[in-house]
């Protein structure tokens, strides 16, 4: 376990996630944006500091990834950046799958948002996955 490594990974991980996130994003707006403004009542206004404190807490999450990464590593199964992949996969089995669930079964979101945030929640957690492992793996 070396959590100085985690902590390092874990950063430049988050922010990966947050180029990831404006990529997903922007790539998914065209289609889904009239959902948006059609359930506009859910949503809290998006302000410029919304987005740094959005960026900021994904630098953070992505922090704490790589501190649970270095305490998990050795239970991890595979080698070099497939470990990565499988914690990221793991993560999103665990975290994202369920919580979107609730968030289906609780909130009257429409499915397709859903959906985007299930998919784009995986490619965020691959590419902190791959990045995780990646930089941790550095000498």
């Amino acid at each position: 376990m070396n959590l100085r490594k985690g902590i390092i990974a874990g950063f430049a991980a988050g922010v990966l996630m947050v180029i990831s996130s404006i990529a997903v994003w922007s790539a998914t707006q065209g289609f889904l944006a009239p959902l948006y403004e059609s359930s506009a009542s859910l949503w809290k206004p998006m302000e410029i500091a919304w987005f740094e404190q959005l960026w900021a807490l994904t630098i953070a999450q992505g922090i704490l990834y790589g501190l649970v990464y270095s305490v998990l590593y050795n239970g991890i199964p595979g080698k070099n950046v497939n470990k990565g992949l499988i914690f990221a996969v793991i993560i999103w089995l665990v975290g994202t799958v369920p919580g979107m669930a609730i968030t289906y079964i609780t909130i009257a979101i429409p499915t397709p948002i859903i959906v985007s945030w299930l998919l784009g929640g995986l490619i965020n957690l691959l590419v902190m996955g791959a990045t995780l492992a990646f930089v941790y793996e550095k000498p």
